[in-house]
């Protein structure tokens, strides 16, 4: 398990005309995925999510407003990245730690125009490496190491 990470959101533009613009919430990731957000401004408020990618997908409006990470990603050098990685100088994250992974439908269609890719990435731009992909594979494959 790891700790919680801090992070704030930064705003670049206010779309909504409500919150403003600069360093409008702070907060926390916390190990199990879950993220509490805490507004700051004239109307304070704490609310929390199932996960980074619930948050985003409300308060992002399309990128103008970014999450800025007041915690380094954690590492582990149990598990490291097999060709080395110049932003994990000790050892990629686990694709059990850290931020969490999030899901979208992919534009390919087949010939009746239902969808056929998923596209599985970590949230917040978080970068993944080959062990990842063996990692996620075995979740979907059932293999629950």
């Amino acid at each position: 398990m790891t700790q919680p990470r801090r992070f704030h959101l930064q705003r670049d533009t206010d779309i909504s005309g409500v919150s403003g613009t600069g360093r409008v919430a702070d907060g926390v990731l916390w190990s199990d995925g879950t993220v509490a957000v805490r507004w700051l401004g004239d109307r304070p408020s704490t609310v929390a999510w199932l996960s980074l990618d619930d948050a985003l997908h409300v308060h992002g409006h399309d990128g103008a407003t970014r999450i800025v990470w007041d915690d380094p990603e954690p590492t582990a050098s149990e598990y490291p990245l097999a060709d080395g990685c110049p932003h994990c100088p000790d050892g990629h994250t686990p694709p059990d730690h850290g931020q969490p992974w999030g899901a979208h439908l992919g534009p390919e269609r087949d010939g009746d125009g239902q969808p056929t890719t998923i596209h599985v990435a970590r949230t917040a731009g978080a970068h993944v490496a080959e062990p990842d992909v063996q990692w996620v594979s075995d979740r979907l494959n059932g293999d629950r190491r």
